[in-house]
C-alpha cells in the first residue's frame, strides 16, 4: 500500500506510533523498475513505464520497493534488514503464468493505458505493441521476472 501515498514516511510514522516497544513492522512493496522478461521489448517497457508515470503523477511510486530501506531508516526502527522476493515464472508453473503475468501484472498495465494515450505519454499503437509483448512473455518460451522486496524492522523506542 506504501505505494499509493503521498507520504509514506508519515503512514510508517504512524505504524511506529501504535507498534508496541519491541514490536516488529514489515513491510513488503513491489517494484516496477524490478521487471525483465524475455522476449525482451522496448515496447513492453514502454507501456510499464506509463504505469510509473501515472502513479507518480497522482503521489505514489511503482518503484517504492528499493526505497525501504531509507524509508524505514527515516522513521528510526532499528535492526533493518531487506530482502528481494523474486517472482519467476515460465511455462512450468502454468498457474503463475495466468495469476500473475495475464492476470496481475499485464492486466494492471493494460488498465493504465487509455489515460496513458489521452495524456500523450505514449502512442497508442506502441502501448498496444507493448501490452502483447508483455502477453507474449506468457507463451511457452516465454520468462517474466518481477522482484518485490520485504523490508524488517523493530521498535525500540
Amino acid at each position: 500500500m506504501l505505494e499509493h501515498l503521498h507520504n509514506p514516511v508519515l503512514a510508517l510514522k504512524e505504524l511506529k506510533r501504535v507498534l508496541k516497544q519491541g514490536g516488529t513492522m514489515i513491510a513488503i512493496e513491489g517494484d516496477h523498475g524490478s521487471t525483465f522478461f524475455y522476449p525482451d521489448s522496448k515496447y513492453a517497457h514502454m507501456a510499464i513505464d506509463c504505469q510509473i508515470q501515472l502513479q507518480k503523477q497522482s503521489g505514489g511510486n511503482s518503484n517504492i520497493g528499493r526505497e525501504l530501506y531509507p524509508l524505514f531508516k527515516s522513521v528510526e526502527l532499528s535492526g533493518i534488514s531487506v530482502s528481494p522476493r523474486m517472482v519467476y515464472v515460465d511455462a512450468g508453473k502454468p498457474q503463475l503464468v495466468e495469476g500473475f503475468i495475464k492476470n496481475t501484472f499485464t492486466a494492471m498495465i493494460e488498465g493504465v493505458g487509455e489515460k496513458a494515450v489521452k495524456q500523450g505519454i505514449i502512442d497508442g499503437s506502441i502501448f498496444k505493441k507493448g501490452i502483447n509483448d508483455l502477453y507474449r512473455t506468457a507463451e511457452p518460451d516465454g520468462v517474466f521476472c518481477y522482484t518485490f522486496f520485504k523490508a524488517v524492522g523493530i521498535k525500540e523506542n
